[in-house]
């Protein structure tokens, strides 16, 4: 019995031994950079096509200490002709260099516009890179409980900027808050990445329409991303060697549309099966838990500027453990659960009346989860039926958030309808992607999204109408009357027509000047916004809900009776009928943030069904008279 606990306890002690084995220096297999002189030769190895790590020599130009405080880099210049026809690429961030049969490092820097004289890149020594293994190889369990990653306000503050530059003022699916920094140049905010030396990752993807890559690239870019619209989808060959050399990265989206990240394998310890990779960041997010895939490359797309790997993902071959700022560290064959990923499902009818069900996952990548998922449905939409021509997208979107403590209701609910000449794909995937990124900057719960629902119908139509005038046959009624307002409208390319609303005021509303406006969705979303701006600062996450999924669909049009009487907002709920008395104790000079003024009162608002995406507004006075005829 003494014998078998012996045996167990033993069994246990190495258990646990192998758990927090790391990646430790090797003086054998590892070149410390103390040994690198200038004019050394050496031999790198990385995969310019399909799955073979081709060797490429290279000789030491000049050893860089502290480019970062703390980061040296050898610089080399790559002599052989296969490393000549592409330069350093995208991709090639972590391809391992030998000097004497000895790992001196990692490729990781380029400089932009250098091929004409010469073919520079840059080295991290193999010994940062093996530090990072030392901060832990263990999953980061919790990495994945909130839903994204805040680059900080400033930025979030600019991507909305840019989100709603391409949204049409009013749109339901965005909670617009009074965000600072609008006037600053989103370009030259977020185009560092042209100014860096450290390699971008290439993320590809499928083919985009101009207008969605314009939206992409800026969040990319924050991240030392790169989104290349080119074979985004799988490759000839389903598994590839997990050896230095190969391609490694992170499937950010699987399923009928696909999209990968990737660099480059450096070292694996095939003992304690862990490896690193990259010789930079990926994001620098520290200790993590993503999955890890191996890839294959269609070929390397040279540039002038700068050459880039067009790959794709192959099979599941581990997790990544740490994201720190010398390399990317991971554990091989371990791989997460399928939970990393957000279900995606899309109903479409094309506008051949076919039906297509597809479905595929998005990454639930702290940083990116809102991109990857709304990119996803804009190319499948654009894939299954055109990226520019008229169109009329009928569109049905469900999030669904999981279970907190804090929600009452985990359901995010719109329908929408846009119509114009443009990307179809586009007006699908920002009913997502602006409340996806509403939720990132929320600041009353940590909520995680279960599912994404789609119900889409497209039309080759372009079915839009401006209200051009209105008319009513009379300016004075009494309370219990019925209003009857006809608007002319103009469809596109085709006559003028009329519509004709009818709204019936209250039978308690004063007596007095009362406003009748007759607007489209998106004009009665601005006007709402602007009445009453206090209803619109959400207090808790609940009353966020709410705001992502209200909103009326673009072809309803809005009749709405409105008082210029001030009203309170308290805690984000509108109170429009509060006594004089009482709203001047509510916001007085010694209470603040707690309420705000509305700039005037809604009474009654009715909707008329049209066939059309309605634009514009029309605003007239009616007097309410008891003794009205």
């Amino acid at each position: 019995m003494k014998k078998f606990l012996l045996c167990a306890f033993m069994v246990f002690c190495m258990a646990i031994l192998h758990a927090n084995a790391q990646i430790e220096w090797d003086a054998g297999k590892f070149m410390p950079l103390s040994e690198v002189k200038d004019g050394m030769k050496g031999t790198g190895y990385t995969v310019f096509s399909g799955t073979n790590a081709e060797a490429f020599e290279f000789e030491v130009v000049s050893i860089e200490y502290n480019s970062n405080p703390g980061w040296h880099v050898v610089w080399a210049e790559g002599t052989s002709e296969n490393f000549k026809r592409t330069g350093v690429a995208g991709g090639m961030s972590g391809s391992p260099v030998y000097i004497n049969n000895r790992l001196m490092g990692a490729i990781s820097l380029g400089y932009f516009n250098e091929r004409e004289r010469s073919n520079l890149f840059g080295v991290t020594p193999i010994e940062l890179m093996v530090n990072v293994a030392k901060r832990g190889m263990k999953p980061n369990q919790t990495y994945a409980r909130g839903q994204f990653l805040d680059f900080g306000s400033e930025y979030v503050s600019e991507g909305l900027n840019l989100v709603q530059s391409l949204i049409p003022e009013g749109d339901n699916v965005l909670y617009r808050k009074p965000y600072e920094n609008r006037n600053r140049s989103s370009d030259n905010y977020f185009n560092t990445q042209e100014y860096s030396t450290q390699l971008a990752i290439p993320v590809a993807l499928p083919r985009l329409d101009p207008t969605t890559m314009s939206l992409l690239k800026p969040f990319f870019g924050r991240g030392n991303m790169v989104p290349v619209q080119a074979a985004g989808g799988g490759g000839p060959v389903k598994e590839s060697p997990v050896e230095p050399g190969q391609i490694i990265g992170n499937e950010v989206m699987r399923g009928d549309v696909s999209g990968f990240g990737y660099g480059t394998i450096t070292y694996i310890d095939e003992k304690k099966k862990e490896l690193l990779a990259y010789g930079h960041p990926a994001f620098g997010e520290g200790n993590v838990n993503l999955p890890l895939s191996g890839g294959y490359v269609h070929f390397i797309l040279p540039s002038r500027a700068r050459s880039s790997k067009i790959a794709s993902a192959t099979q599941p071959i581990g997790t990544m453990v740490q994201d720190r700022v010398p390399a990317i560290a991971g554990i091989i064959e371990k791989l997460p659960d399928s939970h990393h990923y957000i279900p995606v499902t899309a109903k479409l009818q094309t506008s051949d009346k076919k039906v297509h069900n597809l479905s595929y996952e998005a990454a639930r990548d702290k940083t990116f989860t809102a991109i990857y998922a709304s990119s996803g449905i804009s190319g499948l939409v654009n894939a299954k039926e055109f990226s520019l021509n008229d169109n009329t997208v009928n569109v049905m979107t469900k999030i669904t958030l999981e279970p907190h403590p804090d929600l009452d209701n985990r359901e995010i609910v719109t329908h929408n309808v846009f119509s114009s000449s443009g990307s179809p794909g586009l007006n699908v995937s920002r009913t997502i992607l602006s409340p996806m990124l509403d939720l990132l900057i929320n600041p009353y719960a940590k909520v995680r999204i279960e599912s994404i629902d789609f119900d889409i119908k497209i039309e080759d139509k372009r079915k839009t109408a401006q209200i051009l005038a209105a008319r009513l046959d009379k300016l004075s009624y009494r309370p219990g009357d019925e209003v009857k307002m006809i608007l002319t409208v103009r469809p596109y390319l085709e006559r003028e027509e009329t519509l004709t609303g009818t709204i019936t005021i209250p039978k308690d509303t004063p007596e007095g000047i009362v406003l009748l406006r007759a607007m489209s969705a998106s004009s009665y979303q601005s006007w709402k916004r602007s009445r009453a701006p206090g209803s619109f600062s959400p207090k808790n996450i609940n009353q966020l809900v709410k705001l992502l999924q209200d909103g009326e669909p673009n072809t309803h049009l809005i009749l709405e009776l409105s008082v210029p009487q001030a009203g309170l907002t308290v805690q984000g709920e509108e109170f429009p009928n509060l006594p004089l008395s009482y709203m001047s104790v509510m916001n007085t000079a010694m209470r603040s943030g707690e309420s705000s003024y509305t700039f005037g009162t809604a009474i009654h608002a009715d909707k008329v069904e049209t066939d059309y995406i309605i634009t514009g507004s029309r605003t007239m006075q009616i007097a309410v008279n008891r003794n009205a005829q």
